[in-house]
Order: C-alpha cells, then sequence, then structure tokens
C-alpha cells in the first residue's frame, strides 16, 4: 500500500487545512460524476482512504506511529505497544519490527500476540484480558454541492461516495449511492452528519459516520445574506413613474407588492418573512431590488416618448456628479 502521505501529495508535517485542502482537490478532479474513467476511480477511492485516516486525528497519529499495520481491522495500539517494548528497538512499528534481537519465553504464542494486537485470533478471537477488542470505523468526509433553492427549502438528494468494506487492507472499493436529506435553511459551510454509513468498524466496532460539508452554490437571480434574501425585479418605465401592483415570485410562492411611484432604479421593498426559514430560529427577509427596464427593441414611437419624457426634467440629473 502506497504511504497515505504521498496519495495526498502532502508532506508529514502538514497541518488538517492543508490535508484537507489536497483531498478536496484530488476528489473534484477524479469524482466519478465527473471523470468516468477506471483510473479516476481507482485515484478518487484511493484519496478518500487515505484522507479517512489523515483527516482524522487519533487514526492519524496511529498512522504516525505504526504505519499501515495500524489499518488493520481490530488493531489495538497498547499491545501493539507492549509487545514493541517487550521486543526491544528496532524501526517501524515502536520497536515491533525485526523483534530487537530479544528471544521470547519458552511459553510465547504469536497466535496470542496477533490475537491481541487485531483484537481476535489467538485464544477463541479474545485478547489476553478477555474481552473482544473492538474500534469504531473511521468518519468519511466530503464535500456536497447544494442549489439554492434546495437549501432554502431543505430537500433529498444523491450522493454517490465510494465506501470500503472490512477486509484487510483493501480500501475505498465500491461506489454505493446515499441518500441525503438537506434541512430547510442550511447554510454554506454547515456539515450535515450521516449516522453509521463512514467506514466499516474494526473488530466488531460500529461504522464511522459520514460528514458531508455543504457548499450552497449561487443562483442566478436570488443572493443570500445570512438569514435574508435579495432579489432584482424588472419593472416597467411606467410603473416606476405611476407605481402600481406587481405580482412577484418568492421561493414560498407569489406575492402581489405595491411599487410606490416614481421609484428610482436600485430602490428597495423588503417582504417581512419571506427569506430564510429554518428550524428553531426566526425567518429571515426578502428584499426586493427594483430595476426600472426599458422596452427590449427599440421604435420610434419609444425614441418620440423618450424625448418628451427627457423634456420634463427640470435639472442635470448629472449635477451632483464630480470630483
Amino acid at each position: 500500500m502506497r504511504d497515505l502521505y504521498e496519495i495526498l501529495g502532502v508532506p508529514k508535517s502538514a497541518d488538517q487545512d492543508t490535508i484537507k485542502k489536497a483531498f478536496k482537490k484530488l476528489a473534484r478532479e477524479n469524482h466519478p460524476d465527473k471523470n468516468p474513467t477506471s483510473e479516476a476511480e481507482a485515484r478518487f477511492k484511493e484519496a478518500n482512504a487515505a484522507y479517512s485516516v489523515l483527516g482524522d486525528d487519533e487514526k492519524r497519529k496511529l498512522y504516525d506511529e505504526f504505519g499501515e499495520i495500524s489499518l488493520r481491522p481490530g488493531f489495538n495500539a497498547e499491545q501493539a505497544r507492549a509487545y514493541g517494548r517487550m521486543g526491544g528497538g528496532g524501526p517501524g512499528f515502536g520497536g515491533f519490527g525485526g523483534f530487537g534481537g530479544q528471544g521470547f519465553s519458552e511459553g510465547f504464542s504469536f497466535e496470542d500476540l496477533f490475537g491481541d494486537i487485531y483484537g481476535g485470533g489467538g485464544r477463541g478471537g479474545r485478547g489476553r484480558r478477555g474481552a473482544p477488542q473492538g474500534r469504531r470505523g473511521a468518519d468519511m468526509r466530503s464535500e456536497i454541492e447544494v442549489e439554492l433553492l434546495t437549501a432554502l427549502r431543505g430537500g433529498e438528494i444523491s450522493l454517490r461516495v465510494s465506501r470500503p468494506t472490512n477486509a484487510p487492507g483493501e480500501y475505498g472499493d465500491e461506489i454505493t449511492t446515499l441518500k441525503v436529506q438537506i434541512p430547510e435553511g442550511v447554510d454554506d459551510g454547515q456539515v450535515i452528519r450521516l449516522r453509521r454509513k463512514g467506514h466499516p468498524g474494526m473488530g466488531g466496532g460500529p461504522p464511522g459516520d459520514v460528514l458531508l460539508e455543504v457548499k450552497v452554490l449561487p443562483h442566478p437571480l436570488l443572493r443570500r445574506k445570512d438569514r435574508d434574501l435579495e432579489l432584482d425585479v424588472p419593472i416597467t418605465i411606467g410603473e416606476a413613474v405611476n407605481g402600481g401592483k406587481i405580482t412577484v415570485p418568492t421561493p414560498w410562492g407569489a406575492v402581489n407588492v405595491n411599487v410606490p411611484p416614481m421609484s428610482r432604479n436600485g430602490s428597495r421593498l423588503r417582504l417581512r418573512g419571506k427569506g430564510v426559514h429554518s428550524q428553531g430560529k426566526d425567518p429571515g427577509d426578502l428584499t426586493l431590488v427594483l430595476r426600472p427596464t426599458p422596452p427590449s427593441a427599440p421604435s420610434d414611437k419609444a425614441r418620440e416618448l423618450a424625448a418628451a419624457f427627457d423634456e420634463l426634467y427640470d435639472r442635470d440629473v448629472r449635477a451632483d456628479l464630480g470630483f
């Protein structure tokens, strides 16, 4: 198995932020939905497996101390350290490699040794203390892209992830589709946890979780600012001058709005409670930004009316524009 730091392309001294960025880059480049080749899928699985260890502080410490052997199901770090001390110094595995030249007592059993370290095997699959060893599986971390309207209203989306089996030395060997419930009002950067959908447990332990960091995609019309929303609303020149009632769509249904007479470009109308909704919090507001819009096609009539309209100004509209 390749070195996990080498897989992600980071040094062993890298901090968690660097590791996370490296993983996200590899995941984006090789995700099966964007790069449907067997080579990319293999790299995606490999990167996912590496990050499941290096992205977890506890798993990373064990990997740094013991190497690949710490990834095996049921691995017991305390027993490994004890045997390493018993075996003297030596490279890797806390002095376990090569056993340091010291012999073991006559009654020593390799079955007992490996049974203790991996939480099974020797003496009926139980450790020296008689209790079965089990470790919770590692969490899987990924990023999930969510449309703004889905983030506002909530809903269900499907996500394809690379999930490992519990076989020793095998990681990320199958693609699974998960159903993800998006809570109403989820924000960019929030994390959705799917319990027991991560890496399988070791030695009978429970599976880890899947942690999904939400990336809310921009909307062509709506803008989100914390719990409030903004929407540009085109109006006719006549509506801007005379005012009137217009119908405006919102994420929660259409509403009727009164446009004040002589509304300028950028005039703002606030609709209370029509912003972001989420459980346990007051809803935000929706601000309509009025955009007077001329006809799309020029005509002699439009030019005639525009010239007549210009004659109504009693001062230079750019008189206050200066430096």
